[in-house]
């Protein structure tokens, strides 16, 4: 089984986000083992340049861009992969910059015809995808994914189609380098293991999603800490200049770190409570 991971985030191996990916992998590793071959892509240290809207790669040569960069490298590892793994967090309400980039230049894999089979229309692939899966794994900083993920969906809906991809999005995704909050995201991490293993096996089961889906921390403990962490009065934000804003974050901007962690240890850890503890209670 051959495993493409699309690492979109800026951060590389550093990615929050990829810390999910790399355990949803070792799911899939512990049923397949030797035979999972796994290749990553970091976006950022491609070269993709923006795609020109020329349309070459649909006229002057079929099924290849005249820009002479690192995406038709990218493209044969799309045709080579069994299964695509789309990891990144969540940037403005949808994926990052560069990834966009990336995902935009896949235009040489689809043909220029219209496809009179879609809902709002659509184009046919160039190649024979029957059989590849794809699977998309994404942080964000809200206390929640849900309501934040609807961009993406729409975009991947788009281009695999509604209910042929797999997705697994999660809130507070800071939250995954703070050592002191390994006891909780740890135990989220085995659930993403997990998820990995009953995926390859066929689907992740509705009891490994309601886990998944159960918040790291409550809403108005994680809000707290979130708003801390700026070192700024939430209060009288509004009433602030561009150039007092700008005066305010940039007197030293690590002063903002410093309460991030302080806030998090102090806050959070008291509330500190597991998956499982939780549920023994009620």
């Amino acid at each position: 089984m051959k495993i493409l991971v699309i690492n979109g985030s800026p951060k590389g191996e550093r990615s929050n986000t990829y810390k999910l990916t790399r355990a949803f992998l070792d799911g899939i590793k512990s049923v397949h083992g030797d035979d999972t071959e796994i290749a990553v892509l970091d976006v950022n240290k491609l070269n993709i340049k923006s795609c020109l809207g020329c349309f070459a790669c649909w006229d002057k040569t079929p099924g290849r861009c005249c820009i002479s960069d690192d995406m038709q490298g990218v493209i044969e590892k799309l045709l080579w992969a069994d299964i695509t793994v789309w990891s990144f967090p969540l940037y403005y309400f949808n994926v990052p910059g560069k990834l966009k980039c990336l995902i935009d230049r896949q235009l040489p894999m689809i043909l220029p015809f219209m496809n009179t089979d879609t809902v709002g229309g659509g184009h046919p692939t160039r190649y024979d995808m029957s059989g590849k899966k794809t699977v998309i794994i994404s942080t964000c900083g809200f206390y929640t994914a849900e309501s934040n993920y609807e961009s993406v969906t729409a975009m991947f809906d788009h281009i695999c189609g509604q209910g042929n991809y797999t997705a697994v999005f999660c809130g507070q995704g800071e939250l995954f380098r703070v050592k002191e909050l390994s006891q909780r995201t740890e135990e989220y991490l085995g659930f993403i293991r997990t998820a990995g293993k009953e995926y390859i096996s066929g689907g992740i089961s509705a009891d490994t999603r309601d886990k998944l889906n159960t918040l790291l921390y409550p809403r108005d403990v994680f809000e707290r800490m979130a708003d801390a962490s700026w070192g700024i009065d939430t209060k009288s934000v509004v009433k602030y200049s561009p150039s007092r804003w700008r005066q305010c974050t940039e007197r030293n901007p690590t002063v903002a770190g410093i309460l991030y962690w302080i806030c998090i240890i102090r806050i959070l850890t008291k509330n500190t409570v597991s998956f499982s503890e939780k549920t023994a209670a009620e």
